[in-house]
């Protein structure tokens, strides 16, 4: 049987992204869309399909017939929408970044497992054809051994927008895209981030609402890989993925998008200083949004179905990567990554 959803603030982002992707899912129903305005919720309900509309989180959370919501509320609510779906046993998928730093994720992933339910963060790019062919090109020895890795994530955005005022936020771009590009690099490697240093421009101010417009960050791997972070809401759109081994590199140009078609380009490496032997790929275009709830929706259905979707556990070590990196930012030094253990 199909599980039945329900979304928790059904803005735009859910409109357009999440809605569609429900109603082409045969292992979900989606009974029931949130929006504190009730009239946007019925009128989006309408024009999608959905069932039912309501205008608060209780609504959809005392729903019987809901198993599992989908969370799709601003950074500064997840924490707190997460808790109160625990304690209702809903199942949950949180839009990244899970919470907006790992104290709270800490918290999240403990009441899930109090109340025993099960808890997906967002990461909607592990879907995506040219991540999981990174992925494949260092865990199957393609590349040799890991050497670097490096993630780009730009974009323009208004310095009013809601992205960019840190009290809904969390911060800016490393708040909002690093989160990605943290998720993708662990998922592409298989390995730890354990250290950090980094640039964060300016710095972050939650009482007055003032968030980093640009931040740069080195990684270092628990494996010894190197890796490069590079986050922007100052710059135009741009967005790389690459890694690099003994043995060649592959790298994808705009992986996190979702127009560009999927390709990406393989370097093996000969001998210095023969260049090294270049084929470009190409992927088939995939729907991830519809990926990923297809996925969360069979790991519910079957429980020993292992999905690919990323954990609560994976929420909580790409928050204490980002805060790392703006601890590091602040001092101008490395830092240690600091993943909170139960019960802190």
């Amino acid at each position: 049987m199909p599980i039945t959803w329900g979304v928790i603030g059904c803005g735009n982002f859910a409109r357009r992204r999440i809605l569609p992707a429900f109603l082409k899912s045969k292992d979900s129903h989606l009974k029931v869309i949130q929006r504190r305005d009730l009239e946007q919720a019925q009128a989006t309900a309408r024009e999608a399909g959905v069932p039912e509309a309501v205008a608060t989180r209780s609504a959809v959370l005392s729903d019987r017939d809901v198993q599992a919501v989908f969370i799709a509320t601003p950074h500064a609510n997840h924490c707190e929408d997460v808790l109160a779906a625990a304690i209702a046993g809903k199942h949950i998928l949180c839009e990244k970044p899970l919470g907006l730093n790992a104290a709270e994720c800490r918290k999240m992933l403990d009441a899930c497992a109090q109340h025993g339910v099960k808890l997906f963060v967002g990461q909607c790019f592990r879907y995506k054809p040219q991540v999981r062919a990174l992925r494949a090109s260092v865990q199957d020895g393609l590349l040799g051994k890991l050497q670097s890795l490096r993630g780009v994530y730009t974009f323009l955005a208004p310095a009013a927008s809601w992205r960019s005022d840190s009290r809904l936020s969390g911060g800016g771009p490393l708040m909002d895209l690093g989160p990605h590009l943290i998720d993708a690099l662990r998922f592409i490697s298989g390995d730890e981030i354990d250290e950090v240093s980094a640039f964060v421009e300016p710095s972050v101010d939650l009482a007055t609402g003032r968030s980093e417009r640009r931040a740069r960050g080195l990684l270092s791997f628990a494996g010894g890989a190197w890796g490069v972070l590079e986050t922007s809401f100052a710059e135009p759109y741009r967005g790389i993925l690459e890694a690099v081994g003994a043995k060649g590199s592959m790298r994808a140009d705009y992986p996190l998008g979702q127009v560009e078609p999927p390709t990406a380009r393989l370097e093996r490496f000969t001998s210095d200083p023969t260049p090294p032997k270049i084929e470009g790929l190409d992927f088939p275009s995939t729907d991830i949004y519809l990926a990923e709830i297809d996925d969360v929706s069979r790991a519910l259905i079957e429980p020993a179905f292992e999905p690919l979707c990323a954990t609560g556990a994976d929420g909580l070590k790409a928050l204490a990567v980002i805060d790392a990196l703006y601890h590091a930012g602040k001092t101008g030094r490395r830092e240690k990554v600091r993943v909170p253990q139960s019960g802190e």
